[in-house]
């Protein structure tokens, strides 16, 4: 215990004579200790303007064009109006049968995304995980009656788009004949393959349900400079459309 007693006052008597040294060097030397205050201050001062250019650049709101009561938010946070309904509730008229209409609104091709290359045991295990955002959905009963007329079922359905609307410029005669709910949710679509979550319960339940959908973007950070001139043109034609 000496030892190491003796060994910890050097130590500490070699601290303090370096200290003394560098107060002795700047003394002596009075504009290597101006150099340094400025450069820390240098430093500091850049830190500082790249933190705040950084929070302007990323965090300018933007104005949506999508209707209030569809703007995004965490699905917990406390809505009103028409954003009061719970995803649970039903809704009239979504048994209809479609399948006399024809029209050719939706092309989607293969799976959309990296699902083109899961396997279908990974795709049956994550269509599983989400089924119960689509349990009583508001939506769901409509879209489904949507595809059955188009002929597709099983889990393509959760694998799809309704719409090409990234690549394809639809006019008001190409979504003639199609269900309210399936109108609103070609709309909302475009948003939600951008990463936009949804306010809505309803919206943001029925989303949850498409395995391809991963919110990612609140509204504060959403610009609809996202959208290419395609997208801009049918999100205006569908927004003339939607009456939900």
């Amino acid at each position: 215990m000496e030892d190491l007693r003796e060994r910890l006052l050097d130590f500490v008597d070699w601290v303090v004579d370096r200290h003394y040294d560098l107060k002795d060097f700047l003394s002596e030397h009075p504009s290597v200790k101006r150099w340094l205050i400025e450069g820390v201050c240098c430093v500091a001062a850049g830190i500082l303007v790249g933190v705040i250019t950084f929070n302007v650049l990323n965090h300018e709101k933007k104005s949506l064009a999508v209707t209030e009561e569809n703007a995004a938010a965490p699905v917990a946070e406390e809505t009103t109006g028409e954003e009061d309904i719970a995803a649970g509730s039903a809704v009239e008229g979504t048994t209809d049968d479609y399948s006399d209409v024809v029209i050719e609104v939706v092309d989607p091709g293969d799976y959309v995304g990296d699902l083109a290359n899961w396997s279908n045991e990974q795709i049956a295990a994550a269509i599983s995980e989400r089924a119960s955002y689509l349990e009583g959905n508001k939506y769901w009963n409509a879209v489904q009656s949507y595809w059955e007329s188009k002929g597709i079922s099983g889990d393509a359905r959760y694998c799809k788009y309704l719409a090409d609307t990234a690549n394809t410029v639809y006019s008001a005669e190409d979504f003639q004949g199609l269900a309210p709910e399936v109108i609103h949710i070609i709309k909302n679509e475009m948003y939600a393959r951008h990463g936009y979550s949804f306010k809505n319960p309803d919206l943001y339940n029925y989303f949850m349900g498409q395995i391809w959908y991963s919110p990612s973007v609140m509204p504060a950070d959403f610009s609809e400079k996202t959208f290419t001139e395609t997208e801009v043109k049918n999100l205006d034609l569908l927004n003339s459309l939607d009456t939900m």
